[in-house]
Formats: structure tokens, C-alpha cells, sequence
């Protein structure tokens, strides 16, 4: 997939177009959500996961739904929208841990 891309960041959420892909976490009124495109998953719901492997020039991110891989991308370094989003989920993961 392409690198280029449009980042936008709200207090709703954010998003980022690449290529033709639209990747996002919005917040609703059930808990936060991720989008791929049309596909919407719920992140209070636990049978998600992350990865992200960092490289010197690039990074790859997968997403995981009920083990099944639901994004699989490949960026550029200076794309920080993954690591905004993978901070993000890490953040949330490590909330519900504790509490």
C-alpha cells in the first residue's frame, strides 16, 4: 500500500486515508471502535489484537479479530497515525489490567 496518506486527529478520534484504505478509532456511545473501510470492530470486546514491528525505514501493523488478520499494513516511519493508534489500544489494554 501506498504511504501517502491524510491524518486527521479529534477529540472524537482519529483517522488516515492510505491508498484506498480508511483507518480509524472513534469513540461511541458503547466504547471505542475501530474502522477498515465499511468493517467496524468493537474494542471493548477482547477478542482483538496488535502488533506492530518496527523497522529502520518502515513499520508493519496487523490487526487481529478473533484471530483472524483484519489489517495488515505497511507504512513509512514518518507515519505516526499507527503508532498514535497502537499507543492508544496499548493504553487501553493495559487500563483494563489493572482495574
Amino acid at each position: 500500500m501506498s504511504n501517502g496518506g491524510i491524518n486527521m486527529m479529534t477529540r472524537e478520534g482519529f483517522y488516515m486515508k492510505v491508498g484506498n484504505n480508511r483507518i480509524g478509532v472513534y469513540l461511541s456511545a458503547e466504547g471505542p471502535r475501530l474502522f477498515v473501510n465499511n468493517d467496524v470492530f468493537e474494542l471493548d470486546n477482547a477478542c482483538w489484537d496488535m502488533e506492530m514491528v518496527m523497522g529502520k525505514n518502515s513499520h508493519l501493523v496487523t490487526f487481529y479479530w478473533q484471530g483472524e488478520v483484519k489489517l495488515s499494513i505497511r507504512c513509512g516511519n514518518e507515519n505516526d497515525m499507527f503508532l498514535t493508534l497502537y499507543h492508544y489500544l496499548s493504553c487501553r489494554t493495559e487500563t483494563k489490567r489493572l482495574a
